[in-house]
């Protein structure tokens, strides 16, 4: 791959962040009352130790095969037959992440700004402008990327405005007191929250800087997602009460509406209009990838997009007449994620050491 059709460092890095800064962060203080209550938190920073592991399995999988994407490996390491069945289950994966994301997007749209718009109109108009950038290369949808990143400081200066509001460090003291095994099941909840990394995988071929340079990258960005995530989990555990956090669904979002100012009302209305961007973006990288998952298929890239968002399109109409179906979509995505994220690539990494196999060298 010439230099020309490489991604910098700073997009790699802005690519990984904006995937992993999703849906999740809104209701993860919600979530996890349930196990470290006070301690939430440490579970967050528990969770970005245990990534950082991951990433460096992924960094290390991706250095044997510098020019081979995920699905590749699979097929080269498995066989075409394994290998085509291991890609299907990574396709079902972000097919299934990318329509979640679609489903708790309209909910929290409908919710909070479109109160009277219909679902489907909501789902339609979003997977539309998801697929028009997904058509695009990876390089302009990474320049995209890099450009909203001036959201991020938005949010933190909207969070701002929530330390005129009375705060307890009561809430989160004294520190441990949830207790080791709660600790240990949030940080098994965040997890989920804070998934994209993983796209690492489709990335590392498009880089202009691989090694230990791209290590690095991907570590400062999950070092960033991971502050992000701590830092809203202890405003909300300090401005809520446990009692208060355990019924509200979006905390991230509750804690601005109280507050007036002469020129500027309804703040939370704001933030999630800011915060729709992020959410897009995550559905633009996963319908990206899928497209590469079915790289078996000579289809052209567009085509295979236009699939892609009319399977996410057909799923999210299907899931949203059921009232459970959010529910059973995040179970599910759960368990398909330590197949995706965690095991497969341990696998891999595992039979290339065994059978001494890497990728072969390509010239520019």
């Amino acid at each position: 791959m010439s230099k020309t059709g490489s991604l910098t460092n700073v997009q790699i890095f802005f690519l990984i962040v904006q995937t992993q800064v999703g849906f999740g962060i809104l209701t993860l203080p919600n979530t996890l009352q349930r196990t470290s209550k006070g301690d939430g938190w440490m579970s967050v920073l528990l969770a970005g130790a245990v990534i950082q592991l991951i990433i460096l399995i992924l960094w290390m999988l991706m250095r044997r095969f510098p020019h081979f994407i995920y699905t590749e490996i699979t097929t080269f390491l498995l066989g075409k037959v394994a290998g085509t069945l291991v890609n299907l289950l990574i396709y079902l994966y972000f097919i299934v992440a990318a329509s979640f994301i679609l489903l708790e997007f309209s909910t929290v749209i409908k919710e909070h700004l479109l109160l009277n718009t219909p679902y489907w109109i909501i789902g339609l108009i979003m997977m539309l402008t998801c697929t028009y950038l997904a058509i695009s290369d990876i390089r302009i949808i990474a320049r995209f990327f890099v450009l909203i990143s001036i959201l991020i400081l938005f949010k933190f200066g909207f969070s701002f405005f929530s330390f005129t509001l009375p705060m307890n460090l009561h809430h989160i003291l004294p520190l441990g007191s949830s207790g080791f095994k709660e600790i240990v099941l949030g940080g098994k909840d965040c997890l989920l929250s804070i998934l994209g990394f993983e796209i690492m995988l489709f990335l590392y071929p498009h880089a202009s800087k691989k090694g230990t340079t791209f290590l690095k990258v991907s570590s400062w960005a999950n070092v960033f997602v991971t502050g992000l995530t701590a830092y809203f989990v202890i405003l909300c555990i300090m401005i809520f009460s446990q009692p208060a956090l355990k019924e509200i669904k979006y905390p991230v979002i509750y804690f601005l509406r109280p507050l007036h100012f002469q020129m500027i009302d309804r703040l939370d209305l704001l933030f999630v209009t800011i915060w729709i961007i992020p959410l897009a973006v995550s559905i633009v990288i996963f319908l990206y990838v899928t497209s590469k998952c079915l790289n078996m298929y000579k289809g052209k890239h567009h085509h295979l997009i236009l699939m892609n968002s009319t399977l996410v399109f057909v799923i999210y109409l299907i899931a949203k007449k059921d009232p459970d179906s959010q529910r059973l979509y995040s179970i599910v995505l759960e368990y398909i994620s330590y197949a995706v994220v965690f095991t497969i690539p341990c696998l891999l990494l595992l039979i290339s050491y065994l059978f001494k196999k890497h990728g072969k060298e390509i010239s520019s």
